[in-house]
Parts: structure tokens; sequence; C-alpha cells
């Protein structure tokens, strides 16, 4: 039997739980149709009320999730219902390899976490807790919540 992930890669998966106290994940139905796959590890919006999430970016408002692993669904649709952590820790595919841990979290309009560069809007309330690892630049990203 090969096993899926080799070396590096089998640290961990996109959305899976760093346990940690305290955490918090919401069951939240997906309000609108997605401008971007939204899959376990992807950055997800809050609308204002707290009772939806989007995909449209909103990260001055600081209402910002992310899936965690559910391993039943490939990606969410509108209507779905998805299990957001708005507070905790989780792994995170970046779109760049994280290496200094002091970097301010960003998101691209694909729901990618990256670090802020010029192009990239800072994250409210979110921080990286490790470097990258593996071939998805998997990183720990601490959720300070909501």
């Amino acid at each position: 039997m090969t096993p899926l992930l080799k070396g590096n890669d089998a640290i961990a998966v996109a959305g899976m739980r760093v346990k940690s106290m305290p955490e918090e994940v919401l069951s939240l139905p997906l309000l609108v149709n997605p401008a971007y796959l939204v899959k376990d590890g992807s950055v997800v919006y809050l609308t204002a009320d707290k009772k939806g999430a989007t995909t449209t970016q909103n990260t001055a408002a600081g209402y910002i999730g992310i899936v965690v692993l559910n391993g039943m669904i490939d990606s969410y649709k509108k209507g779905d219902v998805v299990p957001v952590m708005v507070k905790g820790k989780v792994w995170s595919p970046s779109v760049a390899k994280i290496t200094d841990l002091t970097t301010v979290v960003g998101a691209t309009t694909d729901g990618k976490i990256t670090a802020t560069t010029g192009t990239t809007a800072a994250v409210k309330g979110m921080r990286f807790a490790s470097p990258s690892v593996g071939s998805q630049n998997l990183t720990v990203i601490e959720i300070l919540g909501v």
C-alpha cells in the first residue's frame, strides 16, 4: 500500500484542526454562489450578522474564518452548510512559503492565505503560528476570534 502523503506532506492536510483552546467552529450556510472554489482550508468571510458565509472579500470587517476539514465534500456550493473556524488554530495552504511568523496575514481574492504585500489586503484577527511545510505550503493559522 502506497501512502497518500509522504515526507513533509505527511504532516497535515488543509483544514485540519490543531488542538487548541479555546476553539470555536460555526456551521454556516454559504449564502452566495462562490467566487472561488471553497474547500477545506479556504478563507471565507462571515456576513455582518455572523449567520452566514460568503466569498465576497471583506478583510476590514474582521469577520473571517477558515473552512475546517470535513472530508465528505470536495468543494462547497451555494446553500451548503460550511464548518468555519472563527477561533483557534487550523492548517491552511498559503500562496508562498511562510518563514517569518511576524509577517502580517493576508488573503487573496480567491480565498488563499498569503503574507501581505502591496496587492493583498491584511486580515484582522489572524496570525501565522508556524512556518510553511510541504508542497502545499501548509501553515498553521491562529484565528483570534470575532
